[in-house]
């Protein structure tokens, strides 16, 4: 059985075509657990129309107080959700039918492989579409030009796994039952592919698997990163913006390593992972000499400089 983790808060614009395309699934056994934030829309109507269909499959927690983030509702539902694996769900967008099938499919092979006691992600490629769900791109790696291959020198500054692409197992679920940093954790999808990639196994399924709707809302976008206007607004936003950036996944880092590190068998990894977390202390000189002798740099040209102009 998959558990689908599905955060919601005024949602009721698309709502109802992604629970349309989760009924759709060519694998039928999953439970769907709904967290809304305090809609104030039809949001609520909606699920409960949905949970009339499938009785057996629904579960509608309403957040009161609200959690507050997409962030924090997606963690709250990860801790309070059971099941063999779970997959993170956004409310704007539309799964093909074959979603949950190759994903588990992906999750079983290494599972098969390398055991279940260990944490397992899986992943996927997606298609942009607009608000009407036209295609932009049919791949979201080439449109927002971000590595497929994940490694951790690469990953600790700069995520490449989208959330709502995101399967994992009991195993890595139970990572987040511990006392976390909470206010350092960038997004839930990022803390989970740290986990993952230190102390587990991360698969890819090199297909997309869902349309990720862009429609000006939406808490985490698809960006052309090869469009030079993109570039011009990323480049004008400035240094202090970009540097914010990297003192927040420098922050996460070290709230991994404050959670985690004793469970971290590689010196190495331990090293890479604790000089990171404190990096943004050391002089300009220190953090770019780090980053050369480690191979710490985001992927694409324009990234890369920003990194040695500003990080």
């Amino acid at each position: 059985m998959v558990t689908i983790l599905l955060a919601t808060l005024n949602g009721e614009d698309y709502l109802k075509a992604q629970l349309e395309s989760i009924a759709a699934q060519t694998y039928e056994n999953w439970q769907l657990v709904v967290g809304d934030d305090g809609s104030t829309d039809d949001t609520i109507n909606i699920i409960e129309e949905f949970s009339e269909k499938h009785p057996d499959q629904v579960t509608i927690i309403k957040n009161d107080p609200p959690q507050g983030s997409a962030k924090d509702n997606f963690i709250s539902l990860l801790r309070n959700s059971y099941g063999p694996y779970f997959m993170f769900c956004d409310q704007d967008d539309v799964w093909k039918p074959d979603k949950i099938y190759l994903t588990l499919q992906k999750m079983e092979s290494l599972e098969a492989r390398y055991g279940d006691k260990i944490p397992i992600l899986v992943h996927s490629d997606l298609s942009v579409a607009d608000s009407n769900l036209e295609m932009i791109a049919e791949s979201f790696f080439q449109y927002a030009d971000i590595p497929k291959r994940i490694v951790l020198n690469q990953l600790m500054v700069q995520n490449s796994v989208t959330g709502c692409t995101v399967m994992i197992n009991r195993c890595l679920q139970q990572y987040f039952l511990r006392e976390l940093p909470i206010s350092k954790i960038i997004m839930h999808d990022y803390w989970a592919a740290l986990i993952a990639k230190v102390f587990g196994k991360i698969g890819f399924v090199n297909e997309s698997t869902m349309y990720y709707r862009q429609h000006g809302n939406n808490s985490v976008g698809a960006k052309n990163a090869k469009n030079p206007v993109y570039l011009y607004h990323r480049l004008k936003e400035g240094k202090n913006s970009y540097r914010r950036m990297m003192i927040e996944s420098m922050e996460q880092v070290q709230g991994f390593v404050d959670t985690y590190g004793e469970e971290i068998d590689s010196l190495d990894v331990y090293e890479l992972l604790a000089c990171y977390g404190e990096l943004y202390y050391k002089g300009k000189l220190r953090r770019l000499s780090f980053y050369k002798n480690n191979h710490v740099l985001k992927e694409g040209n324009v990234r890369k400089l920003m990194q040695w102009l500003w990080g």
